[in-house]
C-alpha cells in the first residue's frame, strides 16, 4: 500500500518548507534528522551535568549555609587535622571518601572546619 499524500510542512531543524509524504514526518532530510538528534543529545548531556553540579553545590552548601554552621575562619588543612585528631593522614584520606565527611574543596586543596569534623567523628565513631 503506497501513500500518495503530498503535505507541505516546515522542517523542525532548519525551518525550510518541504513536501512530506507522511503525516508524521518532521524533517526535510536525513541530514536534518541527524543534526537534530545530535543537538538533542548534546542538550540532554548539558542538562545532566548541570543537574549533577547543582546537586553537588547543594550538598556542599549544607556545610557552609546551614543556620547552625560555624564561622569559616576556623578552617584547617589535612596535616593540622591529622595532628588535632591523632589520626594518620592516610586514614583521613580514606575517611574523606565518604560523601558525608565535612570537607570543603577550594581549588586543589582540601580544607576542614575543625569543630564540624570533630562532631562528625564523634557521632560516627564515638570518642576520638
Amino acid at each position: 500500500m503506497s501513500s500518495h499524500l503530498r503535505i507541505k510542512k516546515i522542517c523542525e531543524h532548519c525551518g525550510e518548507v518541504f513536501i512530506a509524504q507522511k503525516t508524521v514526518t518532521k524533517f526535510c532530510s536525513l541530514t536534518c534528522a541527524r543534526r537534530n538528534y545530535k543537538l538533542r543529545e548534546k542538550k540532554e548531556r548539558i542538562q545532566k551535568v548541570e543537574s549533577e553540579t547543582n546537586t553537588q553545590l547543594l550538598s556542599k552548601s549544607r556545610l557552609v549555609d546551614t543556620p547552625d554552621s560555624k564561622p569559616l575562619g576556623d578552617l584547617i588543612d589535612i596535616k593540622a587535622l591529622s595532628s588535632l585528631t591523632s589520626i594518620s593522614e592516610r586514614t583521613l584520606f580514606r575517611l574523606i571518601k565518604d560523601e558525608d565527611f565535612p570537607k570543603l574543596k577550594v581549588g586543589r586543596s582540601l580544607l576542614f572546619h575543625r569543630q564540624t569534623v570533630i562532631d562528625y567523628l564523634t557521632t560516627k565513631y564515638g570518642n576520638i
